[in-house]
């Protein structure tokens, strides 16, 4: 990759250019090569598909392969190349190759490399989903995301409550049931500001409340959809698997035949653990915490009520945590849950629960 480009003019016809793309929200910078040598070095300032589109009709009748890194850009480019025949690759930042000893990063040499690494091989892609997927997938994520905001409301009132030494008259506010919002709405502090600043928090709580309620049964309905509904029946039968989580892996994973081993399947959802080799000598680390955070949080969450439930994972989880503890146990059962779930989805069987003989 440290190699000189070729600067002597060359001819494309007939000949295959190699585009790499450098996206910012100011402004593309397109690097194009064929065999080696720069062919086209533009930037686009106002950047927009029909000015990247006008940028590349240079070289028509060629064949055109184009890559660009994932990110807050989405798959609009994907898509619109894909649909006029252009071949695309979408790879991800964390995969791409960096070179030995370079500090230097600008869009420029961004570009460029995408094109060395393109017309290399070297370049791995994100399985891109549909349009259609993209939007059930954003429905179930952004029902995460007010959970999230929900929660973090909750701990804010919380807080509040136990700086200002307010005893709570109710055996556990682990549940917010209606009497304890009541209680909650009709605080009163002998300083008014206080007042002030804990009403909009239990407003800011209700809220969110509500719109949970209300992206929860949105999800569950797309559940039924005949797009979802057997897989998640299927995937309903593992203990500790519901509609919500079995939505999760479906959304994010959508077809579980793209991974041809589960070992390939824990790897992109981060379960992997890392691995330290030195002569003789190798240990295992943690786990990558790479690839699906969302997937694996969920089938984790999963794995705390499936070892309460069969006998077999709760024994894998019992050995584990004498040696490792218990978050490193409880992984190790979600790892091996993915695999579950894989086999699961590909043979199209319910999930058995095994019983092990007393030796």
């Amino acid at each position: 990759m440290s190699a000189k480009l070729k600067s002597k003019p060359i001819d494309v016809k007939g000949k295959v250019i190699h585009v790499g793309v450098d996206i910012h929200q100011k402004s593309w910078r397109l690097t194009g090569l064929v065999e080696g040598s720069i062919v086209l070095a533009v930037t686009i300032a106002k950047p927009n598909y029909h000015s990247f589109k006008k940028v590349i009709s240079r070289f028509a009748g060629n064949q055109i392969r184009v890559a660009y890194e994932a990110g807050f850009s989405g798959f609009d480019l994907f898509d619109r190349l894909s649909a006029d025949g252009i071949e695309c690759i979408v790879t991800p930042p964390s995969l791409i190759p960096t070179e030995s000893g370079s500090r230097v990063k600008t869009d420029k040499k961004d570009s460029l490399k995408l094109a060395k690494l393109l017309e290399s091989g070297m370049l791995k892609k994100v399985y891109v989903l549909s349009p259609e997927q993209r939007g059930h997938r954003q429905l179930v994520r952004t029902r995460r995301q007010i959970v999230r905001h929900r929660c973090d409301v909750m701990r804010q009132i919380k807080s509040f409550l136990m700086f200002h030494s307010i005893d709570i008259p109710f055996p556990s506010n682990r549940q917010w049931t209606g009497p304890f919002l009541k209680w909650l709405k009709g605080l009163q502090f002998k300083e008014p500001c206080l007042t002030v600043s804990l009403q909009p928090l239990v407003q800011l709580y209700c809220y969110l409340d509500e719109v949970q309620k209300k992206m929860t049964s949105e999800v569950r309905e797309l559940a039924k959809n005949e797009i979802y509904a057997q897989n998640i029946k299927l995937l309903k039968s593992i203990p500790g698997v519901g509609d919500i989580s079995a939505m999760e892996f479906m959304v994010e994973i959508q077809n579980v035949e793209r991974f041809s081993t589960s070992d390939e399947l824990a790897g992109y959802l981060g379960l992997t653990p890392s691995q330290y080799s030195s002569g003789e000598k190798i240990r295992m680390g943690r786990i990558t915490h790479e690839g699906n955070s969302r997937v694996r949080s969920a089938l984790v969450e999963c794995s705390w009520i499936l070892i309460s439930k069969d006998p077999v994972m709760r024994q894998k989880y019992e050995r584990i945590k004498i040696r490792r503890g218990a978050k490193r146990a409880i992984v190790a059962v979600a790892r091996n849950l993915s695999a579950r779930i894989r086999r699961v989805l590909l043979d199209q069987v319910p999930y058995q629960l095994a019983f092990r003989k007393a030796a």
